[in-house]
């Protein structure tokens, strides 16, 4: 966990990272992030871990709050192929992979440039 906050220093797209949430109690671990990025947009992440049980979501959101982008694995879209991971654009949901934080990071370097 502590290693995705290294992650965000060390990349140039974020102005400030807060760290919102640690936990680190070797069977439960929880991290909850707001960082802003270059252009004032903000990133929120948020992993939960269990021995059995793994919880993502990375949202990009605009500065007034409205939603760019966010992948998570919440299990309330049974009908695509990547059950339960999938990525929110807009009104649309679409498949998507487990997204890591570095994943999430060159995509937003990507839409920034």
């Amino acid at each position: 966990m502590r290693g995705i906050v290294s992650l965000l220093k060390r990349s140039k797209v974020f102005t400030d990272i807060d760290v919102l949430e640690l936990v680190d109690e070797g069977t439960v671990q929880l991290l909850r992030i707001r960082a802003v990025l270059k252009d004032a947009s903000v990133l929120y992440i948020t992993e939960l871990h269990t021995a059995d049980f793994q919880k993502y979501s990375y949202q990009w959101q605009k500065k007034n709050g409205d939603t760019l982008l966010r992948w998570d694995n919440a299990p309330h879209h049974k009908a695509l192929k990547t059950f339960p991971h999938h990525r929110h654009e807009g009104d649309k949901v679409l498949p998507s992979h487990r997204i890591t934080v570095d994943e999430v990071i060159e995509v937003l370097k990507n839409k920034l440039d």
